[in-house]
């Protein structure tokens, strides 16, 4: 196994609890016109979980807005995004990894949204501080899983080795397929349920972050 010295985290779903957010905000927004988040609504959602899981979080928003708001898409949009803001939840022992591998190896943060939408989400935490360098879309004039955006992250950083670099995501579909079409390992971060398909295809397919330790030679 190749040992690694880079991590580049998408913060969305291996840092910041994506699946916890969108619910969060999404009963937020729905507060904010006077509906309920009842039984109904929960089942509404439940339903829509396989059809999100192949979607980028764009599209995620989306679809739960064209489901639960389609007369008010554009406002619940803009409030959607202003409650996702304040969605602070962690991925269950993502600071404990990030405090064990800080200063023994590389960290770049890549995160899919506007740094005016991210760092309100990591402040509480000072999770940002681990990084050495940290992206968000405002960097960038494409989107994952274009490769020029990898291309980039090793043209500013010249010391990084793509060969011992690995990129950490939850989407198949965005982050898996990005580092594919750079030729980065990567590490999917899914249920063991999720079966890895044939394309993309990850390096590395765990359920939890600190199952990585066991492939990193750390001090």
């Amino acid at each position: 196994m190749t040992r690694f010295t880079t991590l580049i985290f998408i913060p969305e779903g291996s840092i910041l609890n994506e699946k916890a957010a969108l619910q969060n905000a999404l009963r937020q927004t729905l507060k904010e016109y006077g509906h309920d988040f009842g039984p109904g609504e929960r089942l509404k959602y439940t339903d829509l979980q396989k059809q999100l899981k192949l979607l980028s979080e764009d599209e995620q928003i989306s679809l739960l807005l064209q489901t639960f708001l389609p007369a008010k898409f554009d406002n619940a949009r803009t409030i959607f995004m202003k409650k996702m803001q304040q969605q602070k939840q962690l991925i269950k022992g993502a600071a404990e990894f990030l405090d064990t591998v800080h200063g023994q190896l590389q960290l770049i943060l890549l995160a899919k949204e506007k740094r005016a939408q991210i760092v309100p989400r990591l402040a509480d935490s000072e999770l940002l501080t681990y990084f050495a360098k940290s992206y968000f879309r405002d960097n960038f004039t494409v989107s994952l899983p274009n490769k020029n955006i990898f291309y980039q992250i090793l043209q500013d950083n010249t010391d990084i080795d793509p060969d011992t670099t690995m990129v950490i995501g939850t989407s198949l579909a965005e982050e898996i397929q990005g580092a594919e079409n750079a030729n980065l390992k990567s590490l999917w971060l899914a249920p063991k349920k999720d079966k890895i398909p044939i394309t993309p295809h990850p390096t590395l397919h765990l359920t939890k972050l600190s199952d990585l330790l066991f492939y990193l030679d750390l001090d």
